[in-house]
């Protein structure tokens, strides 16, 4: 795998097939100059998915379902530089892409998104930045040049890998913002947004045509205390806001399938039941603010 630029698709899935949103991005992404890596946890891949990424030309990395999106990067770059595996060597990556599955791209921009960032000062490139405990990129899409590779490896590979999200999200993305601190690493955002955390701000990003969307947003998939973060902030209506509409209504690109949006965990009798206390809840934090 000689390709001074790569691109690592962590995902992690429980059957033999890669969702059709996946299957979408990483066909695009084999179009662009850089050489795609697809890292997934270790189980049985169909003769149909194997043949997928041959066919676009998409490496195959299967590692240990632990440590998240970080601990798969950090596992494939520590072979890397045990010179394990027919690829090309941490010296020679002049750009590094790190994405995960957390995101569902329903256009495809990804040449854009690389263009900007090449033409961007900044050295790390995310596409939305958020200010929760500390300003610091989002690692579901990171763009590293040159400058800001030997920070980040640093970083990542001594940095013991964490237990759980929330862990990972403290130590690894936001600690990293004190790593390229610290390294004089400039950074920056693609879509700077108004709200201090970008997960508050997916119906301007969708009506901006940005192209790209949490996949927790599409599922309705959060955590009692996730969703009361959402009231606290006054954000309940972005929370359930209909996505799935507002994605139809901006439009996706036309090889990309409607069916292929995530769908809602819990049907509508259930998000009818957290309105009941939602709705409540925010007059009440909203009639005590000053």
């Amino acid at each position: 795998m000689q390709n001074s630029r790569i691109v690592l698709y962590a995902s992690y899935q429980t059957g033999p097939e890669l969702p059709g949103y996946i299957r979408y991005a990483l066909q695009h992404l084999s179009k662009t100059p850089f050489r795609v890596v697809l890292l997934t946890n270790k189980r049985e891949i169909s003769p149909e998915t194997h043949q997928f990424l041959e066919d676009n030309n998409i490496f195959l990395y299967l590692t240990e379902n632990h440590g998240f999106d970080f601990g798969m990067w950090r596992r494939f770059l520590k072979d890397l530089a045990a010179g394990k595996g027919n690829f090309t060597t941490l010296s020679r990556i002049s750009r590094l892409v790190l994405m995960n599955d957390s995101v569902v791209y329903y256009r495809d921009r990804f040449q854009e998104f690389f263009d900007r960032a090449e033409r961007s000062d900044a050295d790390a490139i995310s596409l939305t930045k958020s200010e929760e405990v500390r300003p610091h990129l989002q690692s579901y899409f990171l763009y590293l040049k040159q400058e800001a590779l030997g920070a980040f490896y640093m970083h990542l590979l001594e940095t013991p890998e964490q237990e759980t999200f929330y862990d990972v999200v403290h130590r690894l993305e936001i600690g990293m913002a004190s790593a390229f601190e610290d390294a004089e690493v400039r950074t920056e955002a693609l879509y700077p947004t108004r709200q201090e955390r970008p997960i508050f701000a997916y119906p301007e990003l969708i009506a901006a045509g940005a192209g790209f969307i949490k996949r927790k947003l599409l599922q309705h998939r959060f955590s009692m205390k996730e969703k009361l973060s959402f009231v606290k902030h006054g954000a309940a209506d972005i929370l359930n806001t209909n996505y799935h509409e507002l994605i139809i209504k901006s439009g996706f690109s036309p090889d990309f399938k409607e069916e292929w949006l995530p769908a809602p965990v819990h049907g509508a009798i259930h998000r009818a039941a957290d309105q009941l206390w939602e709705k409540p809840l925010s007059l009440i934090l909203r009639s005590r603010r000053p």
